[in-house]
């Protein structure tokens, strides 16, 4: 599993954060807790082991000791100490000088202290720098190729197929062919075989990956380059730290045969192992040798016919961009809750995390679920768990999107409403694990509408740029270094980067982007910094508000004057004096986006404003036979109706 996926712990919230469709590797609903995508099948030309055709090119990305690194990052001081990342009693994972000194990851804090009294420890209780990191290498990725895949928080996906094919035809000869990092089995390389030369250039690829990685984020981690993703990821960690390892076709058999019990083998989940066990099956090679139609009498076609491909090293998934999550959860463990207030308390400390998440992902979620576990528990952890869930309220989902504080106390009244669903608190009860949960996440606002300027991005969302979705190899975009080596560009940087619609902010939409004015997409560009109308390769970050900037309310009720565009004449109705260089600004409209707003625009907003006030400027006296309350109502109903005007995407919130 995933480099920082723990057997005790339980603030693995992310892994819960589900995707659609399901990720194989992560804990699911189904027969097995970790199962294969049923869809996307690739159907390209890859035979059933890997050795006929041209195959896939696939890389497995597997960052070394994540969230010890990421603590590194945050404090360099902590680099050359043996450090050991803490939740609860638990040392979720070290760095290696730690781990030269005997402290290994899913250890007790006592045993880690006892083998190493110097050791530093960290909390990792709050997952949001992990998650924030996380996000920043998949965004990296996706800026090179459009086929990424997440996979927890420290791995991932990229299938580099077509840039490979890119890259060999520009390769001249095969003997200036070689791998790049480790060979598994230490196998020769065979430059006349063509998926040799494939994941040859492959291994190359990867290493210009991993060294974007470290010289923009910091990072460093392990690669596997093999012919599909059962196969990346199981090699991927045969070298380590910071090495890279090639499988070629002909070593897929003593890869298997290296595994200790089916458990081993991604997509074999606990109960599917035991139902193989009760047949005498321990080990992948009493999988391979089994009977086909005996498999399946035990299991089923589907699922024993899935089974038996990967035993073989046969994976036919295809690489799946996930976007942003369909849900997003909170949850801690503990070794004892049995009290009503002790369960209150847990529940809102989760929300008030939850929350602030949910604000910065941006969307609006219309249900949630709360999850508990009694103890004792079975074995297996992922069957002992209850659920109940209920829609979440429209005010309260509003709330939630507008990041108020008074959205806790109803959320966790809605919360101990479910609790009491599944727990008698009248008899006692034991719990050992809370979750809180948001699902049926939906956008806040419509695609190309002005108001996907004021939103957070969601930080797993793909960005339609061209950034990204592009594999630079194939349009000529790569260049050579001196050995004459291709090197990965995320962007041209010649004068083509003069265009301001090359690359949005991170945050807008990049269709309304490019409808913009030249001036104003210079000065959306020239407010982030480094970008001042050009673009440069740097990692985007999740959850960040960009583009126009909103003003304060204070700013809104004063009513301001401006420099329109000079030596432009505006007729009486727009600004009251033709030629005038200044003229006043509908009240709750930043002054300095109403400036950079086109000519045309302005007059609008202008016109709109002086529409609505004018009434109330000129209104006649009461006519004799109509009160005032009468002629207000209808002012009030007029007023009512006139809704959808260019005034209101201006108005505080």
């Amino acid at each position: 599993m995933a480099e920082e996926c723990r057997e005790g712990v339980s603030r693995h919230d992310e892994l819960y954060e589900s995707q659609s469709p399901q990720c194989q590797y992560c804990p699911g609903d189904s027969d097995d807790e970790l199962t294969w995508i049923s869809g996307q099948v690739d159907t390209g030309p890859q035979s059933s082991n890997g050795t006929k055709g041209p195959c896939r090119v696939i890389v497995h990305f597997d960052m070394d000791c994540f969230y010890a690194q990421v603590e590194m990052i945050r404090n360099p001081a902590l680099r050359t100490v043996p450090l050991g990342v803490q939740q609860k009693y638990i040392i979720v994972t070290c760095n290696y000088v730690a781990r030269e000194l005997g402290v290994r990851k899913m250890m007790l804090v006592t045993d880690a202290m006892e083998k190493c009294p110097q050791l530093v420890l960290v909390s990792g209780e709050d997952l949001s720098p992990y998650r924030e990191i996380s996000y920043r290498v998949t965004g990296l990725l996706e800026m090179f190729f459009p086929l990424v895949e997440r996979l927890g928080l420290d791995e991932n996906f990229v299938d580099i197929t077509e840039l490979v094919e890119s890259r060999l035809k520009q390769q001249m000869k095969l003997s200036d062919i070689s791998i790049n990092g480790h060979i598994y089995n230490q196998q020769p390389l065979d430059v006349t075989v063509q998926n040799h030369c494939r994941l040859a250039m492959g291994s190359h690829i990867a290493a210009e990956i991993r060294a974007a990685i470290h010289s923009q984020l910091g990072l460093t981690g392990c690669a596997g380059i093999a012919s599909n993703k059962l196969l990346a990821k199981l090699v991927s960690g045969t070298f380590k730290p910071n090495q890279q390892t090639t499988l070629l076709p002909e070593s897929t058999v003593p890869l298997l045969a290296s595994l200790r019990g089916l458990h081993t083998l991604p997509g074999i989940g606990y109960r599917t192992a035991c139902r193989l066990e009760t047949l005498g099956l321990q080990s992948v090679e009493d999988l391979q040798r089994f009977p086909l139609a005996n498999l399946e009498k035990e299991l089923g076609a589907t699922v024993a016919r899935r089974v038996h491909s990967l035993s073989l090293g046969i994976d036919p998934s295809s690489v799946t961009p996930r976007g942003p999550p369909q849900s997003l959860s909170n949850e801690d463990s503990f070794r004892k809750v049995s009290t009503e207030a002790e369960v209150r308390q847990k529940v809102e400390e989760l929300i008030i995390i939850l929350l602030d998440r949910m604000y910065k992902d941006g969307r609006t979620p219309r249900t949630f679920r709360l999850t508990i576990r009694r103890f004792p528990r079975p074995v297996n952890k992922w069957f002992s768990r209850e659920s109940r869930q209920c829609p979440v309220p429209g005010f309260l989902g509003q709330k939630i999107c507008s990041g108020v504080d008074d959205a806790v106390g109803p959320l966790v009244k809605l919360a101990m409403k479910l609790f009491h669903r599944m727990v008698d608190t009248s008899l006692p009860f034991r719990l050992t694990l809370l979750s809180v949960c948001f699902t049926n996440l939906q956008s806040s606002c419509t695609k190309g509408s002005i108001q996907a300027f004021f939103v957070h991005e969601s930080p797993g969302k793909q960005k339609d740029t061209p950034s990204q979705g592009v594999l630079l190899g194939s349009t000529g975009s790569s260049r050579r270094s001196a050995g004459g080596t291709p090197q990965l560009e995320p962007l041209d940087s010649s004068s083509e980067c003069e265009r301001a619609t090359s690359a949005p902010p991170f945050g807008v939409d990049p269709s309304v982007f490019q409808e913009l004015p030249a001036d104003i997409q210079r000065e959306l560009l020239s407010s982030i910094p480094g970008q001042s109308g050009s673009v440069t390769p740097s990692a985007p970050e999740p959850g960040v508000v960009t583009a126009l900037r909103i003003p304060s309310f204070e700013r809104l009720l004063q009513p301001s004057s401006v420099e329109l565009h000079p030596g432009r004449e505006w007729d009486a109705d727009s600004c009251g004096e033709i030629g005038s260089p200044a003229c006043d600004v509908p009240p709750n409209v930043d002054p300095q986006v109403f400036t950079e707003l086109p000519l045309d625009l302005q007059k609008e907003l202008l016109s709109e404003w002086k529409h609505e006030t004018s009434p109330l400027k000129t209104q006649p006296p009461a006519r004799r036979g109509r009160t005032l309350v009468s002629r207000g109502s209808k002012s009030a109903t007029t007023s009512g109706s006139q809704t959808n005007n260019l005034l209101k995407y201006f108005k505080p919130s």
